[in-house]
């Protein structure tokens, strides 16, 4: 695997990462309801895209990265901190979509940064903005059916 393509598979797998951490711990300021069946859903489909990038990057002879410990853990206590003490939904819905749209913007900028990246590679990219819009728009839709 050349560095592009090895460097943006492991940008992308990294955030898909990041995401499915972030989204499980959001799930914990839902009610149990549709919007928290969604959260939990995506979760899974996140981690198992991260999974198929990893597996392309193992069978290349690379190592995949995990997502920075440091950075996880900011994540996880900034999700505490925003959300702890109150359970408000619709602000967990905001958080939600605010950091998918971020997810977008990031990798629309790696693949134009890594743009000699081999096409299956790129590929992951489109797969995880599409993964990253089919979210935002299946958490608002079960937002407003509650």
């Amino acid at each position: 695997m050349d560095g592009q393509s090895y460097k943006l598979a492991t940008k992308c797998s990294k955030g898909v990462k990041m995401g499915a951490t972030a989204l499980e711990n959001m799930a914990h300021f839902c009610k149990d309801g549709k919007v928290c069946e969604v959260i939990r859903d995506y979760v899974a489909k996140h981690k198992e895209l991260a999974d198929q990038i990893d597996a392309v990057i193992r069978a290349q002879g690379r190592e995949p990265k995990g997502a920075n410990k440091i950075s996880e853990w900011f994540a996880i206590k900034g999700i505490e901190f925003k959300f702890g003490g109150k359970h408000d939904e619709s602000e967990v819905v905001r958080s939600a979509v605010s950091s998918a749209d971020k997810a977008i913007a990031t990798l629309e900028r790696d693949a134009r940064m890594y743009s000699l990246a081999k096409p299956e590679i790129c590929e992951f990219v489109v797969r995880t903005i599409q993964l990253e819009r089919e979210f935002k728009d299946d958490v608002t839709e079960a937002q407003s059916k509650e």
